[in-house]
């Protein structure tokens, strides 16, 4: 469509017709030839000014095209910081996820308008989608992210923000600023707020300080301090219990009225070889932000250098007290007894003798407490797989040791070669499923009489007169051959039927542990003279035979090397906390040295994490300085774990202290400490959230407070595409051939009439 866009004014046009006009009549009033002043000249004359006016009017073809209409869209903030994590019935930040996943499916089955889903915290930073908001950071920084929301959505139709927060918001000042400056420029922001009406406060367990050492008998004070934030003259009840038995009453008790801030208090606990692990706990309160900090585990650093077994008897009655008594004659041995209920059952349960209620420990960290498994004909089935693979891991990877003793129920014919435990076992058991009912007697060949479990007595030809009077077995499991890796201790002095001479007692070393088998029983119906009858008129070789068999088994078990005693100044640290450590060395006879070299390091939880063996200190291990006067080792490093290993999602973080002696390049020994990683920061320490501070920056943008899911979709509906933008394109006309054809023609045929007139 021709339009006109003149380059001048229209009374420059005016003045320029009028012009023309007053040219054509005087040039007919002077022209000097009657054909000059002839109509049909002037009017050809006139055209062909007119046509150059034309071309002034500047006349362009102008043409209009719409673009499609235009999405509106609008930006989630979603607040990640760790706040979000707190609710009394459900995490803020999951409810937050769960609103914005449903207006996103609203919006999206409506077709408008689009999402932007961002998260912020420490930073602005645009999220995929909702599983991707995790409640890490710790701080609030609602003032950045809106400073730079702009540059992230450049392009778009942005119509409106939404923020999701708890109010914990940091730089409140800067904030309004910038909801200010939304507001000039017609964005407003609206505001949700997860507010939960029932949350009061918080209890925290901030500091637990644990004696450097007690004695068994004694009472042990331990100091705690906790905070309190919104239970004012509230009255709670401190207690430490057993973590293993939490519902047997509680060790030590008291009463505490609490004051805002800090509470302290301090409670005596008897000291018990048998406690274990213990946790310091008070109740979670109603309307209480977080119950995690409430309970915090720690154990009293009990100096026991003796010899831990745990020993499952199959045999009924009181068959256990041989080995048992045996054992414990020895003072620096402890046994824990257990007997299995009902052997022949589908699934027979392991019973302790002292506590009925327990059986085999049922965690890796318990199982490695102990330093030797004696495993004495008992079903496979009494044990579930974790804790097969849990003794194999205390033998391999502790130095622990393991001992299989025959019955019915071992070996071949109890099923144990389709098991880790087949690794274990110095015998190899495979295809053999049977056992005899035979009268012999076993033979110690002359090469293990000097082993270390075969020496009975010190003279060595007494000891052999002590072992050739071992006294007759009546059955035995039957064994295929002793593995190419172990030791032979005992064999049958005579053929057995269909069998031959068969190996009976063996030995042989397994990971950084060790392990024994015995192929008969050494309880009645098999060993019922074995166990009554060798020494001289009494049993005195049968006890001095099995505590040289512990002794030798848990040599090189971590859980018996008392070669250290660490000790840290409290059990909680904030990150970045000075952990001051001391540690107590000693060597092969005890005695207390600073000769090594000693190192300590800060770690995550992780139980499929082993030891790597490695002979050198890693290079994030702190080294301890030797103070001579006390004789211990001494230094601080930082309550601080990696990136990775951090939990930022987590009120409190349980860690160990790996500390390590050392001999040269060589690790003597280990020792970890189990210590609390407690975050402080603030966004922990203001639990309630604050719409106040939401509403004034609705206020301050021109947006509204959101309550609910319902509300926040009707306002996305609101929303509706705008008209799509109209793009104009024009065509200047003044160059076009058929003007200028006319203008010429104009001209010339002006010409041909004036001359033929002439």
């Amino acid at each position: 469509m021709i339009h006109w866009e003149p380059f001048y004014p229209a009374a420059v046009y005016v003045a320029i017709i009028a012009a023309v006009i007053g040219l054509l009549v005087i040039a007919s009033r002077v022209a000097t030839s009657r054909r000059a002043r002839s109509p049909l000249v002037l009017a050809l004359r006139g055209a062909a000014l007119g046509c150059l006016i034309l071309l002034l009017l500047n006349p362009v073809d102008r043409r209009e095209t719409v673009l499609p209409p235009r999405q509106p869209s609008v930006a989630i903030l979603v607040d990640c910081s760790q706040s979000m994590v707190l609710g009394q019935y459900e995490p803020r930040i999951e409810r937050v996820k769960r609103i914005v996943a449903g207006s996103a499916r609203a919006a999206k089955s409506s077709g408008t308008p689009k999402l932007h889903l961002f998260r912020f915290g420490k930073r602005l930073a645009k999220a995929a989608e909702t599983g991707a908001l995790t409640a890490s950071d710790d701080t609030t920084d609602l003032a950045s992210a809106l400073e730079r929301l702009p540059s992230r959505t450049f392009g778009e139709d942005l119509r409106a923000v939404v923020v999701f927060s708890d109010g914990a918001i940091d730089t409140m000042d800067r904030t309004l600023s910038a909801a200010t400056a939304y507001r000039r420029n017609g964005l407003p922001l609206h505001c949700f707020t997860p507010v939960d009406d029932q949350l009061r406060g918080d209890l925290a367990i901030e500091q637990l300080v644990v004696p450097s050492r007690v004695t068994p008998g004694s009472k042990a004070i331990v100091r705690a301090s906790i905070h309190n934030r919104g239970f004012d003259n509230e009255r709670v009840l401190v207690s430490v219990r057993s973590a293993s038995r939490p519902h047997e009453l509680a060790l030590a008790k008291l009463p505490l009225t609490l004051s805002e801030g800090t509470n302290l208090c301090e409670l005596p606990i008897p000291v018990d070889d048998a406690a274990g692990d213990l946790v310091l706990e008070i109740p979670t309160l109603t309307g209480e932000a977080i119950g995690s900090n409430n309970q915090v585990p720690f154990r009293l650093p009990i100096r026991d250098r003796r010899i831990k077994v745990f020993y499952m008897e199959g045999t009924a009655g009181t068959e256990y007290t041989f080995l048992r008594d045996a054992l414990q004659e020895d003072p620096n041995t402890s046994c824990v007894s257990a007997v299995v209920n009902n052997q022949y059952a589908q699934r027979p349960t392991i019973q302790r003798v002292d506590d009925p209620y327990r059986g085999f420990p049922s965690t890796r960290k318990e199982l490695f407490q102990y330093d030797v498994v004696i495993c004495s004909d008992i079903p496979r089935s009494s044990f579930t797989p974790e804790q097969i693979e849990w003794t194999v891991d205390l033998v391999n990877r502790r130095g622990g040791g393991f001992v299989m003793v025959g019955g019915h129920t071992s070996f071949g014919s109890g099923g144990w070669d389709q098991t880790p435990w087949d690794g274990l076992i110095p015998f190899d058991m495979a295809g053999r499923r049977d056992y005899l009912n035979q009268t012999f007697q076993v033979e110690v060949p002359a090469a293990a009489r000097s082993h270390p479990i075969m020496t009975l007595l010190d003279d060595p030809q007494k000891n052999t007169l002590a072992l050739q009077s071992m006294p007759r077995f009546f059955g035995t499991n039957v064994i295929a051959r002793v593995k190419p890796a172990a030791t032979l201790l005992g064999q049958s002095g005579s053929r057995l039927s269909g069998i031959g001479v068969m190996p009976v007692l063996a030995c042989e070393s397994f990971g950084r542990g060790r392990t024994f088998a015995m192929a008969t029983d050494t309880t009645a119906y098999w060993g019922r003279d074995f166990e009554r009858r060798w020494g001289e008129g009494d049993n005195r070789y049968y006890r001095k035979f099995w505590r040289n068999v512990v002794g030798w088994l848990s040599e090189n078990s971590y859980a018996s090397q008392q070669r250290l005693i660490i000790h840290t100044d409290r059990v909680l640290y904030a990150p970045g906390d000075p952990i001051e450590v001391s540690v107590e060395a000693f060597d092969e006879n005890a005695e207390p040295t600073t000769a090594y070299r000693v190192t300590a390091q800060l770690r995550s939880v992780d139980p499929s994490r082993t030891e790597t063996g490695s002979e050198t200190a890693p290079e994030s291990a702190t080294e301890l300085e030797i103070n001579q006067s006390l004789q211990r080792y001494e230094g601080s490093l930082d309550a601080a774990l990696s990136g990775q290993e951090r939990d930022p999602s987590a009120v409190m973080q349980p860690v160990e202290l790996h500390v390590t002696l050392w001999r040269q390049d060589e690790a003597v020994s280990r020792g970890v400490v189990e210590l609390q990683l407690v975050e402080q920061a603030e966004e922990w320490l203001r639990p309630n959230a604050r719409p106040d501070k939401l509403r004034q920056i609705c206020e301050a943008s021109g947006g509204k407070m959101i309550d609910d899911e319902g509300q926040l979709r009707r306002l996305l509906s609101t929303f509706q595409p705008t008209r799509g933008e109209v793009l104009v394109h024009t065509l200047p006309q003044w160059d076009r051939s058929f003007l200028w054809a006319l203008f010429v023609g104009l001209l010339g045929t002006e010409w041909v009439v004036r001359r033929r007139g002439n």
